[in-house]
Formats: structure tokens, sequence, C-alpha cells
């Protein structure tokens, strides 16, 4: 929203005309600069985003009409426009800003003329040094993101025990690992799962996963078409990408020649049918469960057991990721849960795993679990807000939910840090 002068404003203003005597107050552009002059003063570091990409940064210089900004490794583009994000005294600015001059990591921007985003905040953020947090992904949907409710009704019925596993705070991979071969069962006794190791023979299945992670479905080890003719499907494909890929590095022919091999050796084994669906962490591929029927078996796989199965490994894979961020971050293996600052209505917390920040992006509401004292607070949240920095990733969580009375806790602690009213 656009905003005049505001009382935190002034305040800010008549703070930094004890300090500096550069600016004439009056104008939009010098209330801006006293902004600068702050940041500067304190020496704050704040959000510089550039061809989407957001660099924490802090104020080098300020000239008459210009600032320049010390943004390390920054990288030119062809764009000469940036945003600035910063909070003066409680209140939040955004400012789109010109790009004059680049001198290695020393970026000149041009003071905007005139205020033009600013939000006062509801509450006082505190910065703590000192506090970190546990937290589990909640359940919103396997696939992350919006709940569809048609789909996952569906899915929630086929698979119920399986579901009812991973909606909880910490799944038991055992039981997990139990209800999985239940459900494999149900369409063959015939199937191996497989975890990937360096050297392990499994290019090809790694290769065609490459792309997109349909299951891979062979519904006739007979026929060469199985295996390279164009499958439409968003749940399942065959090697027919792979063929094209082969054809045109060596010819069709020795393509062709490849999979017949191929399609031998596993007639050879017996094979009539099969599917192999990837196993991911944090959608990771590390690994692929294959289901399959032989000359023994009395029947073939089709494209509903090809669904199934596929349908069967999203959520298996959604539940071991579950498992793997909340063990993990007792070990800081995968995450580093420092909280930046905090206040009564959310946190902002840094981790260094990229595959878990960009795994959060869809599956962005978590229960964290904050220790204070001789209490663990535990509270639920949206992530709202992702910051890539250069020494990892910042995310910015608006609470929605906690334990009874965690909130005056959580009052009471920052009443303490910051000896201040907690709301304006």
């Amino acid at each position: 929203m656009a905003v005049g002068r505001s009382d935190s404003l002034q305040e800010l203003i008549t703070m930094m005309e004890s300090i500096f005597d550069e600016t004439i107050i009056g104008s939009d552009i010098n209330h801006i600069k006293h902004l600068f002059f702050y940041l500067k003063f304190e020496n704050t570091e704040f959000i510089f985003e550039y061809e989407e990409r957001f660099m924490t940064v802090v104020v080098h210089n300020i000239l008459q009409d210009f600032v320049e900004l010390n943004v390390l490794g920054f990288e030119e583009s062809t764009s000469r426009r940036a945003k600035v994000k910063f909070e003066v005294i409680n209140v939040l600015y955004v400012f789109e800003v010109i790009i004059e001059d680049i001198r290695g990591s020393i970026v000149t921007i041009k003071i905007p003329s005139e205020l033009q985003s600013a939000e006062m905040r509801k509450y006082k953020r505190i910065v703590v040094d000192d506090l970190f947090m546990d937290f589990v992904i909640l359940f919103k949907s396997y696939k992350g993101g919006k709940y569809i409710t048609g789909d996952d009704i569906y899915a929630e019925r086929q698979f119920k025990y399986l579901f009812r596993e991973i909606k909880k705070d910490l799944p038991d991979i055992k039981l997990m690992n139990l209800i999985l071969t239940d459900y494999i069962l149900q369409v063959s006794k015939e199937y191996e799962i497989v975890i990937y190791k360096p050297n392990d023979g499994y290019d090809l299945i790694r290769n065609t996963f490459r792309k997109d992670l349909r299951s891979i479905f062979i519904s006739d080890c007979a026929d060469i078409e199985s295996y390279i003719g164009k499958v439409e499907s968003n749940t399942y494909k065959n090697f027919y990408e792979i063929y094209l890929e082969r054809a045109k590095q060596e010819g069709e022919f020795k393509a062709q020649k490849f999979f017949e091999k191929l399609q031998k050796n596993e007639v050879r084994n017996f094979l009539v049918s099969y599917i192999i669906s990837p196993l991911t962490l944090f959608d990771n591929l590390i690994g692929h469960v294959m289901v399959y029927t032989t000359a023994m078996d009395k029947h073939i796989l089709t494209s509903y057991h090809a669904e199934y199965i596929h349908e069967l490994l999203e959520i298996t894979s959604y539940g071991f990721t579950k498992i793997a961020i909340r063990g993990n971050n007792f070990n800081t293996l995968y995450t580093n849960t420092r909280i930046i600052d905090i206040s009564i209505s959310g946190l902002l917390f840094e981790i260094t795993d990229e595959s878990l920040y960009n795994y959060l992006k869809k599956h962005n509401a978590i229960k964290m679990y904050i220790p204070i004292g001789k209490h663990t607070l535990t509270l639920s949240g949206n992530i709202v807000r992702y910051v890539v920095t250069e020494e990892g990733f910042r995310l910015g969580v608006n609470f929605f939910a906690s334990n009874p009375d965690d909130m005056k806790i959580l009052e009471n602690y920052i009443y303490e840090k910051k000896g201040n009213i907690l709301s304006e």
C-alpha cells in the first residue's frame, strides 16, 4: 500500500537527524534516504532480488541520489532492475530500483523517488542467535500443494492403511514396509525393491527416469513394440524416449537392436510383463520397485496395475521423505534448523539442504518443536516466504495453531528478549 509519513517513519527520521545531517526532510526521496542511512548505521543485512535470485546485501555507501550496495556473488544479467526488501522500526519496505552501475560486488542503485510499498507489522520480531527447532511436514496432499478432493479421496480409499500411517507426525518405517509389501502382493507375488548404488547395472532405468518420474510399464515382453512404441499416459511410459535418443546418436538400426537384445534377455528369464516405479526421497530418485509376472504365472499386468503401483510408490515416497525429515533433524544430516527471528505470528528459519528446500515449496505446512527453557513449544504453520542466500536457504512461517499455553510462553520469551511492547 502507498503510505505517507507514519509515526514509525517520523521516529526513524528524528533518530537519524541526531546522527546524520546530509538529508533534508520534506520529500519522499529524503524519507527513503533516511531508511538507507539507518540500514548502514546498523549494518543491517537485507534482501536484494535480481533475476529471480535472492541475495543478502548491506549498504556500502550513500551518495546524493544513489546507494551503493555490497552484493556478494553478484552476477550481472541483461536486466537493469531489481527489488530491495528490508524492515525498519517494525515496518516492511519493498522497492523496485534501477541499477545504475556495477563494479564487481558493488551494485549502485538509484534511490527511489517515492514510497512504493510499506506494511506495518502487527507484531514485533526479534532476532535470535540461540534458538533452534525441529519440524515435520503436515499432511495436506501426498503430491504437495492444494488438496485435490477427487484424486486424494480415491487414493485414500484404495490405500487407507498406508494413508493412516503417512498422516502421522512420524510414520513407522517398518510398518510402512509391511503395508507396501501387502499392497504389492495384491498385484503380483513377484517383485523386488532396489536401492541404487554406484555401478549396480541399473543405468538404463536411471536414464529412463531422468526426464520424468512416470513408471516404466512393459505390457508384453514378447512384443518389441511394448518396449519402443509410443505410449500416451500421465502415469507410465516405456523406453520410447530412450530409443529415440539412441536412434539419433547411432541410427535406428542399432537402437532397435539394443532393445531387441534387452527383450530377448528378459524373455529368456521368463518375464511376461513388468512395472518399474521410482522410489524417491525429497523428489530425488534413490531406487525403484519392480513388479513382474513370469511364464509360470497365470496373468499379465495391465495399465490398471501400472497406475496402481505408480500411485502406491508416490505415496510411499512421501512417507519415507517425511520420516527422513524428522529423523535427520535430530542428527542434522540434512537440516540446520536455526531460527533467525521470531514473533508471536511467525518466524524465519534457516536450512542448508537444497533438496529439502525445494521439497518444502510443495509441502509447505509444517509442525515445529521449539525448546525454550524447560518447555518445548509445539506450533503449526504455513511456509509463506522462500529466500535463497549465499549461506543457504531461509523460510518464513506464519503460525496457524499451537498447543495450549505455548503462545503465552512465546510471548514471555519475546518480551524478556526485547524488553519492549509486543505490538503497535
